[in-house]
């Protein structure tokens, strides 16, 4: 995902607009695999802020992710802020794929967005991915998906902390 930012070099106050599209391959987030199910968007405005450029826009896609509760694949829908700012730096040997507090090193006369835009992707994906807030899950004791069917099994709702007081009560 390559901006041309040569007009934009020119003149300090040029905003430019693009609109980007591509299929990213799958990302590895924590050990599990997420999956793009449509491409993605980037929608972008940047603006020559004399010594960097100013990128913001949004980023829009929808994932495959995987319940916690239940196990199951769901379709997650992402709207993304995109705000970085990518300074020109000199000569072709400079670490240009180094990001710091200022922002983002770039040469040339385009800009590759890319990494930061997975990065972008990578934040907004849940801690705890849920399908829905009413998934009851799976059945601890059999593993019976919940939202599916129902299982015979006997719950015990105790503490095991308390399982002796329970004992005492049952001898009489």
């Amino acid at each position: 995902m390559r901006i041309s930012v040569k007009d934009l070099k020119k003149e300090i106050g040029l905003r430019e607009r693009f609109e980007l599209q591509k299929d990213l391959p799958p990302l590895e987030l924590k050990g599990e695999v997420i999956k793009f199910l449509k491409p993605v968007r980037v929608s972008l405005e940047v603006i020559n802020a004399g010594d960097y450029l100013d990128a913001s826009g949004t980023i829009t896609t929808e994932v495959e992710l995987t319940c916690g509760r239940c196990l199951e694949a769901y379709r997650y829908p992402l709207k993304v802020d995109f705000n970085e700012h990518y300074y020109p730096v000199e000569g072709e040997s400079e670490t240009a794929d180094i990001k710091d507090e200022e922002g983002v090193p770039f040469t040339g006369e385009s800009v590759d967005i890319e990494p930061e835009v997975k990065s972008n992707i990578q934040l907004s994906i849940p801690m705890r991915q849920i399908c829905s807030e009413e998934c009851r899950g799976l059945c601890s004791q059999c593993g019976t998906n919940l939202n599916k069917e129902r299982c015979s099994c006997k719950i015990d709702d105790i503490d095991p902390r308390m399982a002796v007081l329970k004992d005492l009560f049952q001898k009489d």
